[in-house]
């Protein structure tokens, strides 16, 4: 005999793991017991999501935490998977894709300068390495005309703390916004 409470926690994690199964869902995780279940690919998925609707509404406000990627699915992603440089390459590629089928090639190709710190237009909590390597990476892929492979980012990454590798994610996630809103400022595109 069950009670309502075990129930109530059945059906919980009942629904949590058929939405995680359903390839329409955008679940990317699952607590399942004692046991997270992450999908890699809804992760990345769910990034490329954020990034396209960002990108149509710039005043909408989007958390990482909370629209994006839970920090146990990013730590997953890098420590558990080792997908830390799939993870920002395919947040380059996608940021890439994106500015370039809105915005004037000249405008997107334009490199962040090296002043633009997110530390001080956002409070961001990022050290300063895992800033530079952000803005290097992003720079770099957004001059470039096609993808960057994870292999190439892994080279930037070498070195850097599963943190601060979840640090450059997201800061290349803030730098495409700062980009998104500079591109739609100077071309009144909205």
């Amino acid at each position: 005999m069950t009670t309502d409470h075990e129930d109530l926690l059945h059906a919980h994690l009942d629904r949590e793991a058929q939405e995680l199964l359903d390839p329409h869902h955008h679940r990317a995780s699952a607590h399942l017991g004692d046991t997270l279940v992450v999908d890699p690919e809804q992760v990345l998925e769910n990034v490329a999501m954020a990034m396209e609707r960002l990108d149509l509404d710039i005043s909408t406000p989007v958390s990482i935490e909370e629209d994006v990627a839970t920090l146990e699915e990013l730590v997953a992603m890098v420590e558990h998977f080792g997908r830390g440089a799939t993870l920002i390459a395919h947040t380059l590629n996608t940021a890439a894709r994106v500015m370039n089928a809105r915005y004037p090639a000249e405008l997107v190709h334009h490199p962040l300068p090296h002043d633009c710190d997110l530390r001080r237009l956002f409070d961001a909590d990022v050290d300063e390495r895992s800033q530079d390597v952000a803005r290097a990476v992003f720079n770099r892929r957004l001059a470039d005309e096609v993808d960057v492979r994870d292999t190439e980012v892994a080279v930037d990454l070498d070195g850097l703390s599963s943190q601060q590798q979840i640090e450059v994610f997201m800061a290349v996630f803030f730098l495409y916004g700062t980009k998104i809103g500079a591109l739609k400022n100077r071309t009144g595109i909205e």
